[in-house]
């Protein structure tokens, strides 16, 4: 097949953050196209170093000012609407689908959350206005696709007409588990690791907050390892910028625990890529982290109130660290990048094989 894909963004060693969607349509682009597909990326950032697939960039990269931003998202959605698709069998939008014109194929469009969860959980009035002025975007953007796809069940509660459920993936053969379940890669002293944002609905700032008010004191040579947009300086905090997906695994297997205290997630793929390395996982209970640990029991979920008394617990409880371990490798299969490429290639052929029989009736 022939396979356009809509990603606003895809991973760059340049920014300092680079957010899940772009590894998620680098990663499934990289995976279709090894298994013999045509696949191009219409995006606003560059080729990565090791893509297997096509790029078009059709837009300069994204400003950081909000209202410049705002408008980005529309000159990006009109130069989508400038692109020539007759090509192509198959269209997969990550986003900004609301201009283009389709000519007759097939769409899928699949949502990573919902802007009215982030518009809820928005920690400032003017993210959570940016949000509502994106709720109405992506309901059009969802109406004009052949299907719509969410990443998670929880979803659904904020976005309707969802036609399936495919969730993100994880790449086992870089997320794994060390021998003996990390026992010879544990760093020598408890470490908790956070991959996020510092600001806004991933609450790293209060993680690290409450390391240097808790934990810190309790555990004299407890650290924290912060992968996040900028660095802080403070005793046992140690900042890591813009790891390869590698060194991120190689922190998660050396962490003892890993933490996202988020206020929303629609899937959570650091939760995943933390179970699939074998380390246990503490979050808040937001959507995403609900799903994926099943109301706790693949990880730990504590209330924001109760986080610092569950990681010193925890940090303390080699056993019951182990136990979650186990129980996340296990879980981690289920998302196992293979399993999900094939629900995205089988959901592709159908809509392109239904078409075709759809125009050669129309041709008799």
């Amino acid at each position: 097949m022939k396979i356009a894909v809509l990603s606003s963004h895809l991973p760059s060693p340049d920014r300092a953050k680079t957010g899940g969607v772009a590894y998620v349509a680098h990663r499934q682009a990289n995976a279709l196209a090894q298994r013999g597909h045509n696949v191009t990326v219409f995006t606003a950032d560059e080729r990565p170093p090791d893509a297997c697939y096509q790029v078009r960039r059709v837009l300069f990269a994204r400003p950081a000012n909000p209202f410049r931003a705002w408008l980005w998202i529309w000159q990006l959605a009109f130069r989508y609407s400038r692109q020539d698709f007759s090509g192509f069998d198959i269209i997969h939008a990550h986003g900004n689908n609301a201009l283009i014109r389709m000519g007759g194929r097939p769409l899928v469009r699949t949502l990573h959350g919902a802007s009215l969860a982030e518009a809820i959980h928005a920690p400032t009035w003017k993210r959570r206005m940016w949000y509502l002025s994106l709720t109405p975007v992506e309901r059009w953007e969802a109406s004009r696709a052949s299907k719509v796809v969410a990443v998670s069940a929880r979803t659904g509660q904020f976005v309707q007409g969802i036609d399936h459920v495919i969730p993100n993936s994880v790449d086992t053969e870089v997320f794994c588990p060390g021998p003996n379940l990390n026992h010879q890669h544990r760093h020598n002293h408890p470490a908790i690791l956070f991959v996020g944002t510092l600001s806004g609905r991933k609450r790293g700032q209060m993680l690290f907050d409450l390391f240097q008010n808790q934990i810190r004191p309790a555990l004299p040579r407890a650290e924290l390892w912060i992968v996040a947009e900028r660095d802080l300086q403070a005793p046992g905090v140690v900042c890591f910028v813009n790891p390869d997906e590698r060194a991120l695994a190689n922190l998660y297997r050396r962490a003892w625990v890993f933490c996202l205290p988020s206020t929303y997630e629609g899937f959570g793929i650091p939760y995943i890529e933390a179970m699939a390395c074998g380390t246990p996982v503490v979050a808040t209970p937001n959507a995403g982290a609900r799903e994926l640990l099943e109301e706790g029991k693949w990880g730990i979920l504590a209330q924001p109130f109760e986080l610092g008394s569950t990681l010193l617990s925890l940090l303390n409880d080699p056993h019951r660290r182990r136990s979650l371990a186990q129980r996340g490798v296990q879980r981690a299969k289920a998302f196992a990048q293979d399993r999900v490429v094939d629900a995205y290639e089988e959901l592709f052929a159908t809509m392109v094989n239904s078409k075709s029989q759809h125009n050669e009736g129309r041709g008799a």
